[in-house]
């Protein structure tokens, strides 16, 4: 999967003026509706910030990943924002410092494989330091665009923690994976007992 085939440069923001995830979320689900990706606004953010509740999207390394699946998603898509300074995101351990949003937005008939597939491409990208830094440097939306399309930074010299930080993804996901399905079965308790 081509990130840049799932994004485009009227979805990339470098400094948006939105300081908090809530409002950062409606921003991005604003542009995901003025492109045509989602149908009904309002149910998309519904979905994200329902999500958000679930558990924590901040996933260390200064990276946020909020994410919605609902029927108003046209086709999967995602929103990037950049921030020169951080800002604070909902973490495992409280609020942590982030830098850089992905709003990705899901058909539910692709929950399972392309939100995965997404993810997983994203925070195995992200988690390496040289494309982390070069994302985070960028300058323009042409730039982040570049960066997508060829899913690396030019070849450098493989840092010795490079091989540590690859555990780190699975754990992540796995943590945010658990966090969702323990607060689900909890509703679900709840329910059968009301």
């Amino acid at each position: 999967m081509e990130l840049s085939t799932l994004t485009r440069q009227t979805l990339i923001f470098i400094d948006p003026p939105q300081s908090s995830p809530d409002a950062i979320i409606r921003y991005m689900s604003s542009a995901l509706s003025e492109c045509g990706l989602i149908t009904n606004k309002d149910a998309f953010i519904d979905s994200v910030l329902r999500r958000e509740n679930e558990g924590p999207t901040a996933l260390g390394e200064e990276l946020a990943v909020p994410h919605g699946k609902c029927d108003s998603v046209v086709q999967a898509s995602f929103c990037v924002a950049l921030f020169p300074e951080p800002i604070l995101w909902p973490g495992l351990e409280g609020p942590e410092p982030v830098r850089l949003v992905f709003l990705l937005a899901i058909p539910p008939n692709e929950a399972g494989t392309t939100h995965m597939q997404l993810l997983t491409q994203l925070t195995s990208s992200l988690v390496e330091d040289e494309m982390r830094n070069a994302m985070l440097n960028a300058t323009s939306a042409e730039e982040v665009l570049a960066l997508l399309s060829t899913g690396t930074t030019p070849a450098q010299e493989v840092p010795e923690n490079r091989v540590k930080s690859s555990y780190l993804v699975p754990l992540i996901l796995g943590l945010v994976a658990s966090a969702a399905f323990i607060n689900a079965g909890i509703h679900w308790m709840q329910s059968l007992s009301s």
